[in-house]
């Protein structure tokens, strides 16, 4: 459902660059019509990341479901411009929503052998979604389109009303029959014994956070927690420079500046483009819980600065020698930038949001995180344009590549491995990183046991 809406814009664009579209705008108007997006998703995840622990994580999400069927309504509804800044800016507000709860949810359901696994499926649906509208947009018109769109909602809300809530909310809320209903839902034909020991270490791991409300102070309140944030706002921060999200936005009119005269129409590479970012999701569900989180970011980091740079330098001398190819380089450069970004960067800042903080400031901590992700990307979709007109596409890509690279140092230095790892081991390990100063103590200090403490 969130995907349909972050991969819009680029057939959208597309039709009102061919005169398609009854409506005029122009290349500004475009611009803040993409980045309104960002704007909405700027003002959802700080409340949510507080309602999710007062109603659950289920009815915040369920909400998201109406809020789009009404956003795709409005589209339907209007032929200018200013009301599909409306649109996109509730579209926003509901993928801070999605963001913000989805990976608490995913986090607390999932067993730690297979967290990761499922974490990735949180980003593959995401690809699922843009794969959907880049396919679909070409081939029929605005109106049709928007239609295709609103049966997404729709679905989701006739599929996830049965799903549970989270055992951990329940816990939380000392309501352990309902705790108990969820958990064996959740494993399905498992013995009765199984569920009540599952239970019993959902307990022991939320006894403390029952004990201790969350807040700001809870989160920032030791150095264990404080670098826990740290680590997950650097690999945010490293997500949103990758340049990700403003290349799927505008991907047919990247690929309308390469020589398509000889190659696909611009239309048929992005269709690839989704096809092969919808495919690497299944070979990063396998990778993520067998390689570990720590190999795949800096993996991720490297290849994605490596061929932001290639493309960068594509569209900046054009390769003479290389004209027969056309637009195969630049497709090539970014179709592997965009399977090695859905390896490691794409599907692992949710895995990492739902195993870096305790279940009291879960919420808190992917607000915060949303609000980062939020305000670069905001920039980035807004930039994009205006550095296009002013410099040339180039440059965008020069900024990529250079923050994917910063950003492969920064998570090499600081970054622990969590594969496989209970909350609890995963703040110990982060305890196990922090150097004691020599001139404080002569000795080390013991690891604090995160079971105890609340962080």
């Amino acid at each position: 459902m969130a995907g349909t809406s972050l991969g819009w814009p680029s057939p959208v664009l597309a039709k009102l660059s061919n005169g398609g579209l009854t409506m005029a705008a122009t290349n500004e108007q475009q611009s803040w019509m993409i980045a309104m997006l960002e704007l909405g998703n700027l003002l959802s995840p700080i409340p949510f990341g507080v309602l999710v622990d007062v109603v659950g994580r289920k009815p915040c999400l369920l909400l998201t479901g109406p809020l789009y069927i009404v956003s795709w309504l409005m589209v339907l509804c209007s032929d200018t411009i200013g009301v599909l800044y409306w649109v996109r800016l509730l579209q926003g507000a509901c993928i801070g929503i999605i963001t913000t709860v989805a990976p608490i949810y995913i986090g607390e359901i999932a067993g730690d052998s297979i967290r990761g696994a499922l974490s990735t499926f949180f980003n593959g649906m995401l690809n699922a979604g843009i794969l959907y509208v880049y396919c679909i947009g070409p081939l029929v018109s605005y109106d049709a389109l928007t239609y295709y769109s609103l049966l997404v909602p729709c679905a989701f809300l006739g599929t996830c009303l049965w799903i549970p809530e989270s055992p951990y909310y329940y816990v939380l809320r000392d309501d352990d029959k309902k705790a108990h209903e969820s958990v064996a839902w959740l494993h399905g034909n498992a013995e009765p014994d199984v569920v009540v020991r599952e239970l019993m270490r959902i307990k022991a791991e939320a006894r403390d956070d029952i004990q201790y409300k969350g807040s700001v102070r809870d989160l920032f309140g030791s150095r264990c927690s404080r670098k826990a944030f740290l680590i997950v706002q650097i690999v945010a921060a490293a997500d949103v420079l990758s340049g990700m999200t403003t290349v799927l936005a505008y991907a047919s009119s990247t690929f309308a500046h390469a020589d398509t005269d000889k190659t696909l129409s611009p239309d048929q590479f992005t269709m690839l483009l989704g096809v092969l970012i919808f495919c690497t999701t299944f070979v990063t569900g396998y990778l993520v819980d067998k390689l570990g989180r720590r190999p795949l970011l800096l993996f991720s980091c490297f290849g994605c600065g490596a061929f932001e740079l290639i493309t960068g330098l594509y569209y900046y001398k054009r390769w003479v020698g290389f004209e027969s190819l056309g637009a195969w380089i630049p497709f090539t450069a970014i179709g592997s930038f965009a399977v090695i970004y859905s390896i490691g960067l794409g599907p692992l800042l949710p895995t990492l949001q739902g195993e870096m903080f305790p279940s009291n400031v879960r919420g808190l901590a992917s607000a915060i995180t949303s609000v980062t992700l939020t305000v670069i990307s905001f920039v980035g979709l807004k930039m994009y344009q205006v550095i296009t007109d002013q410099w040339g596409i180039h440059v965008n890509y020069f900024i990529y590549g250079t923050g994917c690279l910063v950003s492969f140092l920064l998570i090499y230095r600081f970054l622990p491995e969590t594969k496989g790892k209970t909350f609890a081991q995963i703040q110990n390990d982060i305890m196990k990183t922090l150097d004691d100063r020599p001139s404080r103590s002569k000795t080390r200090r013991k690891p604090v046991n995160a079971n105890t403490t609340g962080v």
